[in-house]
């Protein structure tokens, strides 16, 4: 009988390490309004609006949202709407209360665009806690074919101490247009320290019903 129950709390505890090992390492989605432009007021005759783009800050030059009838041979990475920014004008994001994590990589993807009629120019996109750069990428959509939209990323890791401030999503034309869809962020622990572990109550929680579960499969030649 004592082996028995010895044998049943060990799976049990074993089995919540495991879960609780592999939720403290999963990837975290961070929520971005308007990711992927989708959200973006009445659109002109032509098919393109002047902005502002919902959940966006425009700051210089010119952006707005704009389909993709014409301008390109595939479809879009999400929905039927892209960002355009030109002249110089950058939008931004800032996501109110979220901050950066001790010990984790966060991950900045977006899809840029180069039109079929090739407006190719520099542009860059960044990750900032406050008023601090983490990373920036930057390149020329004239690299794109023609037509398509490329993935883009950027990374960053942090130590055991962070900048302080609010994330911030920028991204930046520096002449005629790049085009934007699909933003992404996501947070991810390093080996060396969990992000998100779960709450000890719901481990406990989980452990003793899977520690009862694993005593009623115990055979009853086993049990006094």
């Amino acid at each position: 009988m004592k082996l028995s129950k010895k044998l049943a709390v060990t799976l049990g505890l074993a089995l919540c390490s495991m879960i609780g090992a592999q939720m403290a390492k999963a990837d975290t989605v961070v929520p971005i309004q308007n990711a992927s432009f989708e959200d973006s007021g009445s659109l002109g005759s032509l098919g393109y609006n002047l902005g502002p783009i919902p959940g966006w800050t425009t700051t210089g030059g010119q952006a707005g949202s704009q389909v993709a009838t014409g301008l390109y041979s595939t479809p879009l990475p999400d929905g039927t709407l892209f960002a355009y920014t030109n002249n110089g004008a950058t939008l931004s994001q800032t996501l109110t209360g979220v901050s950066l994590l001790a010990n984790s990589t966060y991950t900045l993807s977006v899809y840029v665009g180069n039109r079929l009629d090739d407006l190719a120019t520099d542009y860059s996109f960044s990750l900032m806690a406050g008023s601090t750069v983490l990373n920036t990428f930057s390149g020329n959509n004239g690299t794109i074919t023609p037509g398509t939209f490329q993935q883009e990323f950027l990374t960053f890791t942090t130590g055991a101490t962070v900048p302080a401030g609010d994330l911030t999503i920028v991204l930046s034309s520096a002449g005629t247009q790049t085009d934007w869809d699909d933003v992404a962020l996501s947070v991810a622990p390093n080996d060396d320290g969990p992000v998100n572990t779960p709450e000890p109550g719901s481990i406990w929680m989980l452990g003793a019903g899977l520690i009862g579960l694993a005593g009623l499969a115990v055979p009853k030649s086993l049990k006094a």
